[in-house]
């Protein structure tokens, strides 16, 4: 008996032995931190701008890039908050994509006309909406229209944080990017890493931007044909933008009508929806039921009683009787009252005389007497 139990024994140890080797080594899973929707995680493979590629700038180019890049150290996009906000969540949802639109800085040459239609004049400039990308929904989309584009100016349209320098065109900074017009290349947070991706862009094409927040995955499309995934693992609060250096017209669509893209209509990537989904408030006017009403009902028949007259009459000094004359009583005190009643039985002038007319006809009436 002992020498079986031993056997025993010995044999659940080594299966023991194997199930934890084979559990160990076959089935471990790596263990993924939640993403932080707050925050702005570091992007592993940051391009590095080189000392001779920034010389080899013109004068004009690196003064701006010099300017941007001390901006975005002094301003990183955590510097201030981006989220959606829980009123401006209200007004999404009270307002539709309308909550949506373009805010032009001060100092920026551009201009803005019923909430998405820009107007660039010249100079390098770029200009963002007043709200980042949601994140509820699978994929967000929108699009900007060329809608009068010289051929000398060129146009990026693409996505960045908040905030951005306005003299810089999206993709040529840090947590940016952009596609741009000229050459149809993507950038991605530095001017000299333009690699080719489309074709580029004129007047009266169409581009658009795709969003998939999962993944952080940007990607564009040239009048409804989708390009392939441009960047991908950029978990930060990105918001549309659109700048140029010249003179141009683009009107863009937030979602508020179809796009040109078909499978953003069909699957409803716009920004938010056309109209909004938040049920009204209740209608203004029930009269019935409601605490200030009772209270009035319960003071009048408070009065009513204890002046001891009828719902008829009371109902005769209504607010709105032609006989009603509000009186104004400003009581200080008993001395002042008195004073002040003296002076107007003073000051009330006497009645005006009767008629000519009625005079003579009273003598008349005693003359016949």
């Amino acid at each position: 008996m002992s020498s079986s139990f031993t056997v025993l024994f010995v044999i659940g140890i080594i299966v023991f032995f194997l199930v934890t080797v084979f559990l160990t080594c076959f089935t471990r899973s790596p263990i993924e931190l939640p993403m932080s929707m707050s925050g702005y995680p570091e992007y592993e493979d940051w391009p590095v701008d080189s000392e001779d590629l920034i010389a080899c700038l013109p004068e004009d180019g690196r003064l701006s890039y010099e300017r941007a890049k001390i901006f975005q150290d002094r301003h990183p996009p955590d510097s201030i908050p981006t989220d959606i906000s829980p009123p401006q969540l209200v007004s999404i949802q009270e307002n539709g994509v309308s909550a949506f639109e373009f805010e032009g800085e001060p100092d920026a040459n551009v201009y803005v006309a019923g909430r998405t239609e820009l107007q660039f004049m010249h100079g390098e400039c770029s200009i963002q909406t007043n709200l980042p990308l949601p994140r509820q929904q699978e994929v967000y989309y929108w699009e900007a229209k060329m809608f009068e584009k010289p051929e000398s100016t060129i146009v990026s349209v693409g996505v960045s944080t908040k905030p951005y320098p306005t003299w810089r065109l999206p993709g040529w900074n840090r947590y940016s990017i952009g596609y741009f017009s000229n050459n149809g290349c993507k950038y991605f947070s530095s001017p000299f890493t333009g690699k080719s991706y489309g074709i580029p862009f004129n007047h009266g094409d169409i581009v658009g931007v795709g969003y998939r927040h999962r993944t952080g995955t940007v990607f564009f499309t040239r009048n409804g044909r989708r390009l392939e995934d441009a960047y991908t693992g950029l978990r930060w609060n990105l918001f549309p933008t659109i700048g140029a250096n010249g003179p141009c017209q683009i009107h863009v669509n937030l979602g508020q009508s179809g796009f040109v893209f078909v499978e953003a209509n069909v699957k409803k990537w716009g920004l938010a929806p056309p109209q909004g989904t938040l049920a009204p408030p209740p209608p203004y006017g029930i009269e019935r039921d409601t605490i200030l009403l009772a209270t009035a009902a319960q003071l009048a028949s408070i009065s009513n009683t204890t002046t001891g007259t009828s719902a008829r009459e009371a109902d005769s000094y209504s607010l709105h009787s032609q006989h009603y004359t509000p009186i104004l009583i400003n009581i200080d005190d008993e001395d002042d009252t008195t004073n002040n009643n003296d002076e107007q039985e003073e000051t009330i002038p006497d009645p005006p005389p009767y008629s000519l007319q009625l005079d003579s006809e009273n003598r008349r009436r005693n003359l016949l007497d």
